[in-house]
């Protein structure tokens, strides 16, 4: 007799590698491996079962996100075709009903029902387009707030504010000017769903300084019923989301579409609004001869190209204009008020600036200057011919030859007493860097745009700018955080954040902590499918994979230390890839390989590494979407465009690299796996599953059973998209989401789906209920599944040819947590080739819904024949546990 043990950490064998007598692994594989689920240590389980969470918006495709900002503070986002949605703890967020109301919330005609609390110099107003405009004169504010009147004290409210055109403050308050129930916060163009509890009356209010146009399109209290937020995204675009956390906000690209921030601003209020950084980047300056011309160098304007320039695509694009001369500008209307400054260089006459004061008001008017940057330390002019309490225009020269000083005008604290004065200051050389984003299209030569950082003249110049990102110029498509610094990717280009300022890429940022604008200039990178921080930035295109370094050393990257390099040509897909400590784990741009992407401490570079290598097609069709898990072993779930999923499990310190399939009576299109907390063992990993119930397209949120409840016991947790009921009663409820399906039944220790001559015992669900064969108190109801695992060729490592004729006398199995129906065994899965566990051990009758924690018997007796190609298969079928720990086998051969 000769002896053949299996693990089951081994996984499945490529039908073209099942004759490889020379790799061990090969012969403890397997040729089939449906729902079971191995663990590094060598068992593998019947799969847990698939719990129903809920269904998806409106049975929509969905893409899931990740919201961790703590292992015990997660958020599910919810994605489909243009909508956003919220599970907190497996529940979506709902607005219960309430009857306050804002008054003319949406400015249909008027702004009327809002009081007017403009500061001096600020103002606001009803836009005719239907907006609340808000104007303010950078330091007067533009106020608008309504009081709304509670009848639902103690209940909770939310209130829905679509911004146009900001950012704007916003707040909510028992009083005027209060934030006692939200606290005061700056919100963007976006939408808004806010939520707090109030036990009074309550204010609601809006302001802004800015003094270019804010524009506020609706505030409203929510309707009651699930919290929907709009997003950019149609369905086809879903599996280009590619997200980064930070903290509350999740920042977001998507090819073809403007960048996005979701922001959780309190436990039940969040935010969709667009990512606008107002300082860069920037494209290369303009080297034609085409000159830009803005109409004022501060507020709304309109810029005009001598030549044409502009598409209907540039609205959002920013433009950086670079002055001749410089003109800063202010109008003040309250005391500690001053404007920009103008740089002064030179020597004698070429010093000599224009100091202009005009309007009506009560106060002093000063010039300040500093020596060291324009923004200070400031130092007031001397009195005398340097202040002015009235109206005038005149010229200033400081003498101060050879030597670079701002100066800025303006009224000090304590000398404003009334009124608006309008101070300049020009001067006829140098420069002034100015921002502007563009709001609206006229022409090929005119747009209509909002200055966000001051022009310094309204000059043509040719000395000008474009933003890198637009309709027009391309999106980013993959983004991370890395080193400190919000880096994204796309168009053959990476960009960097200023250090530790995630919304800024102002290049006039001296030093280290400068953003970075770097080219990446080789092969196919027009679309950047992921990003990954490892220990350094790995970029992976669709034709290779990239590693930006700083130097040998891997000092942090900087504007002056950036180097990129090719550190595989695999090129890889558009799935987002999963991060696994200093690995990454990415799909070749084929679709079916897995690849990881991981450090070689002797070449000192990442490079790509083949995780898929004895099964090459594991992933056949596609690999669509990917997840990784981590408890209670490593694990990747390879989504499939086919409905099912590939799983690997590995482990490098044990070399277990452990591949099989998960299957379910639907299509699995997406998972999101949410990290244990703590005193857990077990993340927790959802799947979208599309089902067919009842004649009707579903797609259904269901999450795995954590595998210590699906071991026997009262409730047994192995169905899919399966429910829990409490009793006692014959008759079980609440199952209208598989009206019309036939679903099996584990009911207070029992299963009540036994096989009847190789049919398994179920039940039509009707009017949402099934009635068994008797009173239950506690039950798992759900759909059925089957595991199914065959063994590889006998003989692959026992010294005995393959093609040798071979027959299995016995086996001998040890088993955990093993139903005494759990396991069937035979030479295929026939129902007449296959055997059930022995109904007598040890002398004694098996009792038929025994759950035995361990089993460790005599070998039993195998229904084998000869062959040369001779495999042991095993069947286990839902809702009834085992876990296989190891298998022996003893046969004989001539």
């Amino acid at each position: 007799m000769k002896k053949a043990f299996w693990a089951f950490n081994r996984g499945l064998i490529s039908s073209l590698g099942l004759s490889r007598q020379d790799i061990k692994r090969v012969a403890m594989g397997a040729s089939i491996m449906i729902n079971w689920i191995p663990r590094v240590l060598g068992s593998m389980s019947l799969r847990p079962g698939l719990k129903y969470i809920g269904a998806t918006y409106l049975n929509h495709r969905v893409k899931f996100l990740p919201f961790i900002f703590s292992t015990a503070d997660t958020a599910l986002i919810e994605v489909t075709d243009l909508i956003i949605r919220i599970w907190i703890n497996d529940a979506l967020i709902t607005r219960p009903a309430v009857t306050a109301a804002i008054t003319n919330g949406t400015f249909a005609a008027n702004i009327n029902s809002w009081t007017d609390a403009d500061d001096s110099g600020a103002t606001s107003s009803w836009n005719a387009s239907g907006y609340m405009q808000l104007v303010g004169n950078g330091t007067a504010r533009a106020i608008r707030y309504q009081q709304v009147t509670v009848n639902e004290p103690g209940v909770e409210h939310a209130l829905r504010v679509t911004v146009t055109r900001g950012p704007l403050t916003m707040k909510v308050g028992s009083t005027v000017n209060g934030d006692d129930y939200v606290r005061e916060t700056i919100i963007g163009a976006g939408t808004h769903s806010l939520a707090f509890t109030p036990s009074s009356n309550f204010y609601v209010q809006f302001e802004s300084s800015r003094i270019s146009m804010i524009l506020i399109d609706s505030c409203t209290l929510e309707a009651s019923g699930i919290m929907t937020l709009p997003s950019l995204w149609p369905e086809a675009s879903l599996g280009s989301i590619r997200p980064t956390q930070s903290g509350d906000i999740v920042y977001c690209a998507c090819a073809g579409y403007q960048q996005v921030k979701i922001s959780r601003r309190a436990a039940k209020s969040w935010s969709v609004e667009l990512y606008q950084p107002e300082d860069g980047p920037f494209r290369v300056i303009n080297v034609t001869p085409t000159t830009l011309t803005p109409s004022a160098f501060t507020g709304n304007i309109t810029l005009t190209a001598s030549r044409p320039t502009f598409r209907s695509t540039n609205v959002g694009s920013l433009y950086k204009i670079i002055s001749i001369g410089q003109s800063v500008s202010v109008t003040i209307s309250a005391e500690n008020t001053f404007s920009n400054a103008i740089e002064v260089e030179g020597v004698g006459a070429t010093r000599a600036f224009t100091v202009n004061i005009s309007g009506t008001f009560a106060g002093t008017v000063r010039l300040q200057y500093s020596l060291d940057s324009d923004t200070g330390p400031w130092t007031n002019a001397s009195t005398g011919t340097y202040s002015w309490t009235a109206p005038v225009t005149t010229t200033y020269n400081d003498t101060w030859d050879n030597t670079t000083a701002w100066w800025r005008i303006g009224i000090r604290t304590g000398q404003y007493t009334s009124g608006s004065a309008v101070c300049a200051l020009t001067y006829a050389t140098g420069s002034i860097i100015g921002i502007l984003r563009v709001t609206d299209y006229t022409s090929s030569t005119v747009v209509s745009a909002e200055i966000l950082t001051a022009l310094g003249g309204t000059a043509a110049t040719d000395l000008w700018h474009e933003g890198e990102w637009s309709d027009r110029r391309g999106w980013p498509t993959s983004n991370t955080l890395h080193e400190g610094r919000m880096w994204w990717a796309g168009q053959n280009s990476i960009w960097g954040s200023v250090s530790d300022a995630f919304e800024s890429f102002d290049d006039e940022t001296v030093g280290d902590s400068g953003p970075l604008n770097r080219t990446i200039g080789a092969g196919a990178v027009d679309t950047i499918n992921f990003l990954l921080s490892l220990q350094r930035l790995i970029i992976g295109a669709d034709g290779a994979e990239f590693s930006a370094k700083s130097s040998s050393l891997d000092e942090p990257l900087t504007p002056t230390s950036f180097n990129v390099k090719i550190s595989s040509s695999q090129g890889s897909a558009a799935v987002l890839p999963v991060k696994l400590d200093q690995s990454g784990v990415y799909i070749q741009r084929g679709g079916i390989r897995v690849f990881e992407v991981t450090f070689d401490v002797q070449s000192y570079e990442y490079g790509s590494v083949d995780i898929s290598q004895l099964v090459p097609d594991i992933g056949s069709p596609e690999i669509v979407r990917l997840g990784g898990q981590r408890q209670p072993d490593t694990r990747l779930h390879c989504i499939r465009s086919d409905g099912t999923v590939a799983m690997v499990t590995f482990d490098k310190t044990e070399q277990v690299n452990c591949w099989y399939e998960i299957e379910t009576d639907g299509d699995i299109e997406d998972v999101v796996i949410m990290p244990s907390e703590a005193g857990d063992t077990e993340d927790s990993v959802y799947y979208v599953v599309k089902r067919t119930i009842n004649g009707s397209t579903v797609r259904y949120l269901e999450k795995w059973a954590n595998e210590t409840d699906c071991r026997g016991a009262t409730l047994n947790l192995q169905a899919d998209s399966f429910v829990t009921f409490t009793g006692p009663s014959a008759t079980i409820t609440g199952l209208s989401h598989l009206e019309g399906e036939e679903v099996i039944v584990w009911a207070d220790g029992d299963d009540l789906s036994p096989d009847v001559a190789g049919t398994q015992t179920t039940y039509t669900v009707s009017g949402g209920q099934i009635t068994v064969g008797q009173s239950v108190t506690s039950a798992v109801i759900g759909l059925p599944y089957t595991a199914q695992w065959q063994s590889t060729k006998i003989g692959s490592s026992e010294q005995v040819a393959l093609n040798q004729g071979k027959k299995i006398n016995h086996i001998g199995l040890v088993m955990a947590w093993v139903h005494a129906k759990g396991l069937r065994y035979g030479t295929d899965f026939t129902y007449a080739h296959m055997n059930d566990m022995p109904e007598i051990e040890r002398g004694t009758l098996v009792g038929g819904d025994t759950v035995s924690d361990t089993y460790d018997e005599q070998e039993i007796i195998f229904p084998g024949k000869w062959a040369t190609d001779l495999r042991v298969c095993l069947q286990a079928k839902a809702p009834r546990p085992v876990t296989v720990l190891s298998l022996v086998t003893d046969f004989e051969s001539y």
